[in-house]
């Protein structure tokens, strides 16, 4: 179809549904390649919740109300308060897939950009999140059914669009290609009946995304099927014998917060006892929905205080792990302040990061005295964005679940956070943009912690426009130095206020790697690490000789030497070594060896006492024996294979070599 037959059917369609007519028309890309993104180019559902919230706030909507049907997960809405669209707004998404009008001289025609700057948004002057124009159709990962209900303030109508998607194959699109060979011509991707319908409610405004007959897939991954179903398999007969008993389900691991699973006997879905299959949550379901969130943070950092920093997977089930994630993602505030926004009442050991060429640190008590917010100080804009913008999933409002005071301590020597802040705006004006792609400007901070918690927070994340597709890289952007003790407690965050989003591939979850904006921020991004491990270094130079271990014995002195000399090899500081913790009913404790260790081994006191009765642990011999199960875990840990262990595996792990150790010949 020429442009011109495009044109005179785009009005046709606007004129008829204007009049009132039910109008049935194709869904077309205006990009071949477009057709996959209903074969699902996003990875997880969550993926496609978080394009459509990205949606609402290009729309400048301050509340997104999410219901996910969990733990059905049967159907699914995502309702917004943004401005809603007109006729030839909705006529004009639909015939051009991947052809947004965001950004463009049409979004301003269609008025959902600023009249001034096609990248802001209507109303509120946003920064848009979206582009490519296919963030509806990421609900090709949810269903291929579903339905659009949208008003603009000021109307009498709503307008209503039922939308049927197509599954594409190769096949399928070479076949097109054959027909219409001619490059940049659309092909049709599903079908669409656009009406509206009155109304008296004149001041209405937003948009609902009703969808039905989500895919079984999506409900497998949203249930933690592949979690449940082990379980399930599991268990046997309640005659089984006793040698059998490993068999039974209460050995399974299970996620320590999830949101139940429904078992169907009988056409019936409910909860089954029998396989500890109801809800555990950290909240009561009376909470506010602002507490929620808050509660499931906590609860997070409550298992790191006296353990490892735990992964989200062995803690929440995929449905909690996903509310998480899209905390991280979207546009929201910081559970707290942001870190630009704290000062030294906060954060004591704050330094800022040099882009000179072996620049290093400054202390920002040199630069400024005073108790201003650091960002201020330092001239930073990114935490004086008004976000305004609010979104609940099932009742639970989201945050960012970061914080940077009050956070876990740890075995380390340095005890407290250390913050590193930087910002970069090269001058890139002497190259040519189709070299450059444009101005780049950034603001960012590495934060050392003692421990990082969750553990999936270690890593770099880039936010564009306050939001992120792609979540925390554990790789800090392929850096290859071999600092594996200080990066694995290293957070950042990258606030890219200009560029960057030319580099963001089609599923806003992965960046293309050679574009020069990723580079620079790459580049700048290893100087920085640079920086923070020569400081975090010295810092800890200057601690060392106050916090070296007493070596009163030759036994314990040559346990050291080989635990020293192994994690040595492995790139890891024996200096920062766990240590075994024996804990109370009350869930205190202290180190095996007296001292205060916060992240530890830990085994409590009842089962211990199994093992070696409390009469005898202070024996020579037993201590010696502990000193040697605590050595072995060290080495084990050095060599990374307890990273994947629970807490509870921890301990059972710690019992069982001491059993071996304790046997007599």
């Amino acid at each position: 179809m020429d442009l011109k037959a495009e044109i005179d059917l785009e009005q046709r369609l606007i004129t008829n549904i204007s009049n009132g007519e039910v109008e049935e028309t194709k869904l077309e890309t205006d990009d071949k390649v477009l057709a996959r993104v209903t074969d699902g180019i996003y990875r997880l559902p969550g993926s496609a919740l978080r394009e459509l919230i990205s949606n609402a706030y290009d729309a400048d909507a301050d509340n997104v109300y999410v219901e996910t049907d969990a733990p059905r997960f049967e159907t699914m809405s995502i309702r917004d308060d943004g401005n809603g669209m007109s006729i030839s707004t909705l006529v004009n998404m639909l015939r051009h897939i991947g052809g947004s009008a965001k950004r463009t001289d049409k979004g301003k025609e269609l008025k959902v950009t600023d009249d001034l700057d096609n990248s802001l948004s209507l109303n509120k002057k946003r920064k848009l999140i979206g582009k490519i124009g296919i963030g509806l159709f990421s609900v090709a990962q949810l269903t291929r059914d579903f339905e659009i209900v949208t008003k603009q303030a000021g109307s009498d109508f709503y307008l209503r669009a039922k939308v049927q998607l197509f599954n594409f194959s190769d096949e399928a699109v070479n076949s097109d290609a054959k027909e219409n060979s001619e490059r940049g011509k659309s092909f049709q991707t599903g079908s669409v009946k656009i009406w509206k319908e009155s109304t008296d409610n004149i001041s209405a405004h937003g948009t609902d995304i009703l969808l039905f007959n989500i895919k079984q897939s999506a409900k497998e991954q949203l249930k933690s099927v592949d979690v449940w179903g082990q379980t399930e398999n599991e268990t046997v007969a309640e005659n089984v014998s006793d040698e059998n008993s490993f068999m039974d389900s209460s050995k399974a691991m299970l996620p320590q917060f999830h949101i139940g699973y429904l078992t169907n006997k009988e056409g019936i879905q409910e909860y089954d006892d029998e396989y500890t299959s109801s809800p555990s949550l950290p909240w009561e379901p009376e909470d506010k929905p602002d507490d929620k969130f808050l509660k499931l943070y906590d609860a997070i950092l409550d298992k790191t205080k006296n353990a490892v920093s735990p992964k989200l997977n062995f803690i929440l089930d995929n449905y909690l792990n996903m509310i998480w994630t899209l905390g991280l993602s979207i546009p929201l505030d910081y559970i707290e302040k942001h870190p630009f926004s704290l000062n030294n009442n906060d954060l004591a050991d704050v330094y800022v990061l040099s882009n000179q060429k072996k620049g290093q640190v400054k202390s920002l008590s040199d630069i400024s005295k005073t108790d201003k917010p650091f960002g201020e100080t330092l001239g930073f804009t990114s935490q004086d964005i008004q976000l305004d913008f609010n979104v609940c999933v099932d009742g639970i409002k989201l945050f960012r679940p970061l914080k940077y005071t009050n956070l876990p301590e740890s075995k380390a020597q340095v005890k407290k956070p250390i913050l590193f802040l930087g910002k970069y705006k090269p001058n890139l004006t002497a190259i040519d943009i189709k070299e450059s792609g444009g101005e780049l400007e950034f603001e960012a901070y590495c934060l050392w912690a003692p421990k990082v918690s969750p553990k999936d927070h270690n890593g770099s994340l880039i936010r564009i426009h306050n939001a992120s597709g792609i979540l925390f890289d554990e790789t800090f952007m392929k850096h290859q130095v071999a600092e594996h003790t200080i990066k694995s407690q290293l957070t950042v965050e990258i606030f890219v206020l200009k560029g960057l989003d030319s580099a963001l591939n089609i599923d806003r979850e992965s960046f293309n790697i050679a574009h020069p904006h990723y580079q620079i921020v790459m580049r700048w991004l290893h100087s920085a690490i640079r920086q923070v491990v020569n400081k975090y270094k010295l810092i800890k130079k200057d601690l060392r000789s106050q916090s070296l271990e007493a070596e009163n014995d030759n036994f314990t002195k040559k346990i050291n030497e080989i635990v020293s000399s192994s994690m040595t090899s492995n790139s890891k500081d024996p200096l920062e070594r766990s240590r075994l913790v024996v804990l109370d009913d009350d869930g205190e404790g202290t180190a095996i060896d007296g001292s205060s260790h916060v992240e530890s081994y830990v085994v409590s006191k009842k089962s211990f006492d199994e093992v070696i009765p409390s009469r005898t642990q202070s024996s020579p011999k037993n201590k010696k024996l502990v000193k040697k199960s605590e050595a072995i875990l060290q080495v084990l840990d050095g060599y990374g294979l307890l990273e994947s262990l629970t807490v509870n595996s921890q301990e059972e792990l710690l019992l069982d070599i001491v059993r071996i150790l304790s046997l007599e010949d």
